[in-house]
């Protein structure tokens, strides 16, 4: 058997071993492989911009966060693209006006993208499609079994919130 390793919280508490991290670890793959799969399946076909797609994480980052300026490099950083994958993408978004570039009028070198009102407009039209179908596929639990679902989803929310990997969050 392998070692198992303490870990120390920020609050000072004593983590799990190495055994229920791998445990825990198991049921997250577990459950966001059969979530991908269900959102592909579910959501895919409705749409015109594909959900597992680099526009559509780039419309959702966009449509997040925005009151906020991002720079190509910003956004190629927080994409994890190159800034050349990122202006292709970006001319493409832009020619279906789904986002603009800002210049800066302090130096107009600095360009902020920014997503467009019909970006905006597309990102709710996918979100209120994406919940007509999922309300259609929850139909199969009884109300026990909704409640159970949706207390868990509330619980798992937070919890999500402090799971952020490395790569996600520089």
């Amino acid at each position: 058997m392998g070692t198992k390793y303490m870990f120390i919280s920020a609050s000072g508490g004593v983590c799990m071993d190495n055994e229920r991290l791998r445990t825990a670890g198991i049921h997250f793959l577990e459950f966001a492989f059969t979530f991908l799969t269900f959102a592909k399946c579910q959501y895919q076909s409705a749409n015109h911009i594909k959900i597992n797609s680099l526009p559509f994480f780039t419309l959702s980052v966009l449509a997040d966060q925005k009151d906020e300026n991002y720079t190509m490099s910003d956004l190629a950083d927080k994409l994890q693209i190159t800034k050349q994958q990122l202006s292709k993408l970006i001319n493409d978004l832009e020619d279906k006006d789904l986002v603009e570039r800002i210049h800066d009028t302090a130096n107009r070198r600095r360009v902020y993208i920014r997503i467009s009102p019909c970006g905006l407009e597309a990102m709710e039209h996918l979100k209120e499609t994406m919940l007509d179908t999922t309300i259609s596929a929850l139909h199969i639990y009884n109300e026990s079994e909704l409640e159970q679902l949706d207390s868990c989803l509330k619980t798992l929310m937070p919890l999500m919130e402090k799971f952020q990997l490395n790569e996600c969050t520089e």
